[in-house]
This record gives C-alpha cells, sequence and structure tokens, in this order.
C-alpha cells in the first residue's frame, strides 16, 4: 500500500509500532532509529514519522484513549512479533484495532522471538505459531503459494540479549528494515536500498570536501589551542602543587591540636597533587594521634592487659574502646553515679570500675563486647579516688572518701568485701595517688603533707606501713619490675624511688620540665620508658633504664588541659592518655567540658610514624625475600613473616657472634647467608632452614653478605686487612672466584640488576666501579671522588635499574651520581640536611623515594625523581644518639621500609594506597567551615566522603 498524502495534516505518523516492552523494549529503539534515517540525508530532519510509545505517547487520562487516536493517525502498523507480544493486551488491543476497521493491507510483521508458521494448504497460520495472535489475524485463503512476508530480526534480538552493541546502519540492519521501510514509501526495495547507497555517497563526498576545505584552518586552530592548553595545564598543576603543599604545612601545624582535620588535609593534598612531599607526610602520618572524644571529662583510663581494649571513665559510665579502631565496643552503667576511676585486673578479665558514691563495681570483660557486671562493694565514704589490683592477689586498694584507704577481698568476685579501712587519722590524709607493685605486696600511696606511704599489703587485707618518703605527689606508678617507683607532684617534678628494698628506699633521680603539676605517670611493660602528664597538657617521655641518668624524649602537645589518665599497650607502642581538653557542654561555659582520649605511637621514648617493632638488631641492605614477605634480622638472628594481620616470628638461627649478625636474603629468596661467621642457608621451609653444606668457608668478615642480581655471585668481607671477595654460591661448597682491591668493612653494592659492583676504595676516600661480567677477573672501572681528602665514603645505594648511584659521607652529605655508562660517571647533585655520618642509604623499587640515616639518630625520606635535585620530604624518626639508626631497606614489592635503632627495626607502610584508607579511616570529615578556611577557593567535595557524596560524608567503615 503506498503511502498517503497528508495535506491536510490530520495524521501524523507513517509507522505505529506495536510491541512487548518485556521482551523488545531495546531491539524496538533500534528499529525506530534505523526505520527513519534510513535513506535521509544527513541535513534534513528525518523522512519517516514512526510513533513509539515510550518516545511519543502523550499524557492522557484514557490511556487506551490516546492509543486509539494515535493509531488513527498513523499509515501503517508494524508488529514486532515475539511470545510476549503475543500475549500482550496492548498488542492484541492495537491488531485488532486495525483489522476491525479493514486495514489489513497495511499490518507488517517483523519476526524477533519465538516461531512464525504459515500453513501453505490451508492460507493461514500454523497453530504452532506462538510469536503472534493468529486468533486475530484473517486467513488468506486456501492454496495460497507462498506465506506473508515479514521482515527477520531474531538475530538482531539474539545479539542484544548477548550485551552486544549494534549500529543503526549496519549492513544488515539495513536489509532487514528496508523489507518495511519499501512498502511504506511505496518503492521497491532494491529502489530504496540504491537512493539509501547514493545518499550516503554524496554525504562521504560532501564531508570529504568539508574535512579538505578545514584541514588547513583546524590545524592551525589545533596548534594554538594545544598552546594554549598546555600553558593552562602548566599553570593549573603549579597551582595545584603549590596548594598541595600548603595542606601539607597546615597539616603539619595542627597534627596534635586538631588531629582529624590534619588527616583530612593531608589525603586532599595528595588527591591535589601527589607530590613527593605528600608522600613523605603521608608514610610519617601514623604519628598523627588517633582521637577518641568522650562525652563526658575524663577522670580516667586503663588498658587491657592484651592491649585491645582502653576503659574510659567519663560521666556516668565507663567506656570500652578498641584501641585498633577507636570504636566504642562497650558502655558500663553504674549505679547513676558519676564514674571516677578504672582498673583492668593483671589478666584481663576483671575491670573495676570507681564511682562517686562511693562504689566500686567489678565487671567481668572477658567478652569486651558483652561484659558481665559481678559485684559490689563500698569501702569508702565517699566518692572513689583512685583503685588498683593488687597484682594477681585477689584484692583491690582504693583511696577516696574524705582521705580514706581501703582494701577490698574480691575472691568471690559476685559478692566483694572491705578488708582493711585507714581512716585520715592513720595515714594524715591520702591523696589521690595510690600505686601497687607488681608483686602485689607493696601499696604507694600519697599525702596531702607532701609525703608518700609505703605500705605491706599483707594476705589477710591488711596494710602495715613500711616507710614514708618526702615526695610531693599527686601520680604514682610501680615500673613492672617492681624496683621504680614513679612520683609525680604538684611542684611540677617527677621523682624516681628506688624501691627494691621497700623498707629504705633511694632516691635515684629527679626530673624536671613540665609545669602545673604532675597529674599522671606511667611506665612501659619493659620498664625502660616513663610517660609523665601534666596539668599544662603536656606528656613527656622519658629513658629511665638508667634511672640515675635518666634521658628525655619526645614531648608529646595537643591536650589542651589536665592529663588525667596515662597508660602504655603492653607492646609499648601506643601510649593512651586523657584530658579534659573538649569543648563545654554548655554555651555558657557553667556546665561540664567533654574530653577525649587520644592514642599516640610511641617507640620507646621517641614518638614514632611506623606501624611495627621488631626485636631486630641488625639489618643488612638486603634483609626482605623478593616477594617483601619475609623479613631478616640479626641480634638475635631470626625470620618474620610479615603477610599476616600481626609479623610472627618463624624461625631462630644460631648466632655466634655476640653482636649479632647480618642476615641477606639472595634475589629468588631461596638463599639466606648469615654472619659472623657467615653460613647459607636453604630456605625452601622458611620455619625450618637448612645449612648449605660447606658454606661456613665463604668468609669471617664483619660486613654483610651481598648477592648479585642472578643469585650466583656474593661478595662477602674479607679477612683483617684484605679486601672483599667474589663468591660462585652456586657450587656446593661456594666457591671463591676473586678478591677485590677494595676496603674490608667499608660499603658496597650491585648496581640494580647489572653486572656492576661498587664499592669503597681502602681508605674510603673514593668510590670504585667493577665490571664483574667475568667473575674471575672482575675490571676495575671509573673511580669516584664524592668529597674532599677529609671525607669518607659512609653508605652507598642504587637505583633498582642501576642508573643512579647514591653516595653518603661522614660529613652527612648525599651526592647522586648518573653511572648509565660506567666508564664515564657523571656528578648530578647533591644533598647536605643530615649532621651527622650517614650510616645507611636505601632505594623504592620505583626509584623516585630514598631514605638515609645517620648517627645523629634521624631518617629522612627523599625525593629522587629528580636525581640531580634530591629533596627531603620528610623526618620519619629522630632517635636519642645511643640507638641511632644503623640500617634500612625498603622490601622489593615497594610495601615495607625497615629501619633499625639500637636493639629494634621498624616497619613503616609506604603502600599509600593503605595510608589513605587508614587515614580515612580514623577521622571525621572535613565540615564545610574548615573546608572553606584551608581551600576557600574550591568547591566543598570531602576527601573522605563515601559514595553518597558530600551530603553523607563521615568516618569511612
Amino acid at each position: 500500500m503506498a503511502r498517503k498524502d497528508r495535506d491536510d495534516g490530520a495524521r501524523r505518523h507513517d509507522v505505529f509500532l506495536s510491541y512487548s516492552q518485556r521482551d523488545d523494549g531495546e531491539l524496538a529503539a533500534v528499529f525506530q532509529r534505523c526505520l527513519e534515517n534510513i535513506q535521509r540525508p544527513w541535513y534534513r530532519p528525518r523522512e519517516l514519522r514512526v510513533f513509539r510509545d515510550t518516545t511519543n505517547l502523550p499524557a492522557g487520562h484514557d490511556l487506551w484513549q490516546v492509543i486509539e487516536r494515535e493509531l488513527d493517525r498513523s499509515d501503517w502498523l508494524v508488529v514486532l512479533a515475539s511470545p510476549a507480544a503475543r500475549d500482550s493486551w496492548w498488542v492484541r488491543e492495537e491488531i485488532k484495532w486495525w483489522i476491525a476497521r479493514g486495514r489489513a493491507e497495511s499490518l507488517l510483521i517483523v519476526h524477533t522471538r519465538g516461531r512464525l508458521a504459515w500453513d501453505r494448504e490451508r492460507g493461514c497460520w500454523d497453530r504452532a505459531t506462538d510469536a503472534l495472535p493468529i486468533d486475530l489475524l484473517p486467513a488468506a485463503g486456501a492454496g495460497r503459494p507462498s506465506p506473508p512476508r515479514w521482515g527477520d530480526l531474531t538475530w538482531l534480538a539474539q545479539r542484544l540479549a548477548e550485551g552486544e552493541k549494534v549500529r543503526h546502519n549496519d549492513p544488515r540492519l539495513l536489509l532487514d528494515v528496508a523489507e518495511v521501510a519499501a512498502p511504506v514509501r511505496g518503492v521497491s526495495k532494491v529502489q530504496l536500498i540504491g537512493a539509501h547507497q547514493r545518499v550516503r555517497r554524496l554525504r562521504n563526498r560532501t564531508v570529504g570536501a568539508a574535512v579538505s576545505l578545514l584541514a588547513v584552518l583546524l590545524v592551525v586552530a589545533v596548534v594554538l589551542a594545544v598552546v594554549a592548553e598546555q600553558r593552562r595545564d602548566v599553570a593549573t598543576e603549579r597551582q595545584l602543587t603549590a596548594t598541595s603543599r600548603q595542606l601539607v604545612a597546615e597539616a603539619a601545624s595542627i597534627r596534635d591540636t586538631q588531629p582529624d582535620l590534619a588527616r583530612q588535609l593531608l589525603v586532599e593534598a595528595y588527591r591535589l597533587a601527589p607530590t613527593a612531599q605528600v608522600v613523605g607526610a603521608l608514610i610519617d602520618s601514623p604519628a598523627v594521634p588517633r582521637v577518641i572524644h568522650t562525652d563526658r571529662s575524663p577522670s580516667g583510663v586503663a588498658g587491657s592487659p592484651d592491649g585491645r581494649i582502653v576503659a574510659c571513665a567519663a560521666g556516668e559510665a565507663a567506656t570500652l574502646y578498641d584501641t585498633t579502631t577507636g570504636r566504642t565496643v562497650a558502655t558500663l552503667r553504674g549505679s547513676g553515679s558519676r564514674v571516677t576511676s578504672v582498673a583492668f585486673r593483671a589478666d584481663g578479665e576483671l575491670l573495676a570500675v570507681g564511682q562517686a558514691d562511693g562504689r566500686i563495681e567489678l565487671w567481668r570483660v572477658r567478652s569486651a563486647a558483652a561484659p558481665e557486671r559481678l559485684g559490689t562493694v563500698t569501702p569508702v565514704a565517699g566518692h572513689v579516688d583512685r583503685l588498683v589490683f593488687a597484682g594477681t592477689r585477689p584484692l583491690l586498694v582504693a583511696t577516696g572518701g574524705g582521705a580514706q584507704l581501703s582494701v577490698v577481698d574480691f575472691r568471690d568476685a559476685r559478692h566483694p568485701r572491705t578488708r582493711a579501712v585507714l581512716a585520715p587519722f592513720d595515714l594524715a590524709g591520702i591523696d589521690r595517688g595510690l600505686a601497687a607493685s607488681p608483686d602485689g605486696r607493696t601499696v604507694a600511696a600519697s599525702s596531702e603533707t607532701g609525703k608518700v606511704r609505703l605500705l605491706r599489703l599483707t594476705d589477710a587485707g591488711g596494710l602495715d606501713p613500711l616507710k614514708t618518703l618526702a615526695s610531693p605527689s599527686t601520680a604514682l606508678a610501680f615500673s613492672p619490675g617492681g624496683q621504680l617507683l614513679a612520683a609525680g607532684g604538684g611542684d611540677d617534678t617527677t621523682r624516681l624511688w628506688d624501691v627494691a628494698d621497700p623498707g629504705e628506699p633511694e632516691l635515684r633521680s629527679v626530673l624536671n620540665g613540665q609545669s602545673l603539676g604532675v597529674e599522671a605517670v606511667a611506665f612501659t611493660d619493659e620498664g625502660t620508658t616513663l610517660a609523665t602528664g601534666a596539668g599544662d597538657g603536656t606528656i613527656h617521655l622519658w629513658d629511665v633504664s638508667d634511672p640515675v641518668r635518666p634521658t628525655q624524649g619526645s614531648r608529646l602537645t595537643g591536650h589542651t588541659s589536665f592529663i588525667y589518665g596515662l597508660d602504655f599497650t603492653p607492646d609499648g607502642r601506643t601510649l593512651v592518655s586523657a584530658s579534659a581538653d573538649g569543648a563545654n557542654r554548655s554555651s555558657d561555659g557553667s556546665d561540664d567540658r567533654n574530653g577525649s582520649v587520644r592514642l599516640w605511637s610511641v617507640s620507646g621514648a621517641v614518638r614514632t610514624s611506623s606501624g611495627t617493632s621488631l626485636p631486630l638488631g641488625r639489618l643488612s641492605p638486603q634483609p626482605f625475600d623478593p616477594r617483601g614477605r619475609l623479613l631478616a634480622g640479626g641480634s638475635p638472628a631470626s625470620v618474620w613473616r610479615l603477610d599476616g594481620a600481626e609479623p610472627r616470628r618463624v624461625a631462630t638461627l644460631p648466632t655466634f657472634n655476640q653482636g649479632g649478625q647480618y642476615m641477606s636474603f639472595s634475589p629468588d629468596g631461596r638463599l639466606l647467608a648469615t654472619g659472623v661467621p657467615v653460613r647459607l642457608w636453604d630456605m625452601a621451609d622458611p620455619s625450618a632452614p637448612r645449612e648449605v653444606k660447606g658454606s661456613a668457608a665463604l668468609t669471617d668478615g664483619s660486613q654483610p653478605v651481598l648477592f648479585g642480581a642472578d643469585g650466583a655471585l656474593a661478595v662477602g668481607a674479607g679477612d683483617a686487612d684484605e679486601g672483599p671477595r667474589l663468591w660462585d654460591v652456586r657450587r656446593r661448597p661456594p666457591v671463591p672466584v676473586a678478591r677485590l682491591k677494595a676496603s674490608p668493612d667499608g660499603p658496597r653494592v650491585f648496581a640494580g640488576d647489572r653486572n656492576l659492583l661498587v664499592t669503597a676504595r681502602a681508605g674510603e676516600r673514593d668510590v670504585q666501579l667493577w665490571d664483574t661480567s667475568e667473575p674471575a677477573s672482575p675490571a676495575a672501572g671509573a673511580t669516584l671522588r664524592p668529597g674532599t681528602d677529609s671525607r669518607r665514603v659512609t653508605s652507598l645505594a642504587t637505583s633498582p635499574d642501576g642508573r643512579v648511584l647514591l653516595v653518603g659521607d661522614s660529613y652527612g652529605t648525599i651526592t647522586t651520581w648518573d653511572i648509565d655508562d660506567p666508564r664515564h660517571p657523571r656528578r648530578l647533585g647533591r644533598a647536605e640536611r643530615h649532621n651527622g655520618s650517614v650510616t645507611a642509604l636505601a632505594v623504592h623499587a620505583d626509584g623516585e623515594l630514598a631514605a638515609s640515616a645517620d648517627d645523629k639518630g634521624s631518617v629522612r625520606l627523599w625525593d629522587l625523581s629528580e636525581p640531580a635535585d634530591p629533596r627531603e620530604t620528610a623526618v620519619l624518626l629522630e632517635t636519642p644518639l645511643d640507638r641511632a639508626p644503623s640500617g634500612l631497606a625498603f622490601s622489593p614489592d615497594g610495601n615495607s621500609l625497615a629501619v633499625t635503632a639500637g636493639p629494634t627495626t621498624q616497619l613503616w607502610d609506604v603502600r599509600i594506597e593503605d595510608v589513605l584508607g587508614r587515614l580515612c579511616r580514623d577521622s571525621v570529615a572535613i565540615t564545610r567551615d574548615q573546608w572553606s578556611q584551608y581551600l576557600p577557593d574550591r568547591a566543598y567535595d570531602p576527601p573522605c566522603a563515601p559514595p553518597g557524596g558530600p551530603a553523607d560524608a563521615g568516618r569511612t567503615p
């Protein structure tokens, strides 16, 4: 049927498309687009108008009435045949409407799914047809020579179902759509396809001519645009870099006072420009304290013996927090009175909670998430100031109630009983300070008269006076061994008393430097570090391994009010502090203040940003296996696995040298070299290393054995004044192949994966390059002189590709060299930030980050992206001189940095993605006001916002 003229404008559609939206919604859209564009020149509007319900259906109250109107305005009805269309009420009604008006000749069928079968003899649709409502379609009459013609798009339905995309100008699609478009347009299929091809050729010629005409102008425009874009990109990059550096500086200035905000600023700084300065700050970010905000002023804290939980007394409850996440684990609410103090028993199963009404409640916290209330006792007539467990004995000591000192027996924890009460006239006014020795035999209590009372705690729960110390004190703590007693007083001092004999205590030293009185003291479990917290909000760390000559370590600032409590986790890596430094709970300031609990990362008496500390006192330049999962170190000689939640020792090897020994992995991880004397170990099973037969002859020198890139060649120290030797470690036993004329004890390093060895020459004034392509006869190459004759070469390192050499000297200078051509090395740059001799150097696997250590106690990070201009990005560690870093190494996988300082090795996580995730987890999202203060020119976009966007910003899970 030919297309009708529509001069009157009554009909607006050439085709009405009837289909099942469930099965053929996507196919109908493709079909419509192709049908409308066939034979259409690019510069004209569409030739055919196709009605499809999802695109053309106008609004109306009666949907079927609207459909009827659009059917009446259409010339052709095209049905997309499928089983779903057959069962669709809408499709059936549209076909019924069309047939009833005698327009069957203008109905076209397009097969998409199911089955279409024509009965030639009967001249009707076969009953096997399931894609059409055949009961509605008129028969053509018996004996019809051929079935009705229909389009076949079953292949298109199959491709769309498999998720494939089909272009509207696909040749096969055009041929099949032409079956429908030809009768609609009133032309033959051949004419239609031919006209379509002519239109396409004309379009291509037109486009080609236009492109040729505009080519010159386009080139000029592109060149100008590229130049402008490059300048704009450079300007934008500089602006982002400047803003990023500013945020890093701001974060450093507020990291103690506003730790949450400092973390957010660091994450945003990395997002703006991931410069080496930001990377260094991120690696150092674990030093930023974690903050737990309390809704009342805390009056005390206590850490569980396993280090996983910290209990905080604040308001009318004692709250248990997870020390890893800072999240609340449980809230213990007592009688409704204010909670004044908390204490854990040594086994961690019991928690005592003191209250302002004089009661003490005992809780079983075997499961911290489900604590169980046991018994209650009222040992003092008034509020409980302090309470402590008497070691592992079933006794609890408490002060309070108008200067009373009481002992509670909790053998039956559900029915605790008061054993003894000493009134003020017995002790001349007990003050807040209270401590019990680890064995539970000695009790120390401070007195309002500026003295400390030492008492013996009997098995029956009695208290017998031992000695009175002239020591003003409001805070007391025994060292874990019970030998020392720290007494912090209102006179701004902390006195260390030797109480090994409680009857004859001796004053060892007096610690000064704080103000407004010392309010809290705490020892680490090792007893070598003491923390003191004062009324001015400062915390001092002290190395008291020698109590006669204690040395001050780090000074922790950030709290702005009295330090009410201090405690260390058992590993000594985290210091917990509590202070009333929150905002007022009422706008006029008349009410109580909120407070905070802070978790500080420490190592001994030094604040640190490392995540782990291991008891390894020696570290070679090759301490990691190739995957970074194993770390080996000496003093004691042991192997640690690092791929679990916590590092664990998997093997211990014999140590023959009193000062420990170096341990180095071969590049493939199969061998481990230890010394002194040197042994080779087969590491097929890391938990059971097997000594390689005959390896004892390798060397007896004091320097670590280093492996070449292929693992076949090793260099060991020489004997006495002889230079180092090269060994073939593939043979059993290893065979010496050459001796080098170099410093026997000086630094040496293999240059990445090249056959190039770098050593210090005899006298250690120069650096010698060696070509080891022929191990039996290594060829001496160029000689480098980093500085003057007075400078000694103290450390060496190369980039992973062996092209850049770093040389550290005794004056604290680091020089960089291009050794790509070992015959003609070039000096690139220098850095002079160290104050002492550079004792160790290491380069990260990406070659753009380096680390260095000096004998003054510092570890620094460097940006090596431009070797000619190495720039310091962070100071990771500042240690006492007697614990100066002596070795450091990056893991081959680039995930960790290990640094040995004194008897321990600390590990830093240098995986930036993990660091960013931790910073977001440990902080509350930056607020709009804070954002406008630090980033006024940028739209509010919190860096740690969850997927919901800025409106849902908060602490990420």
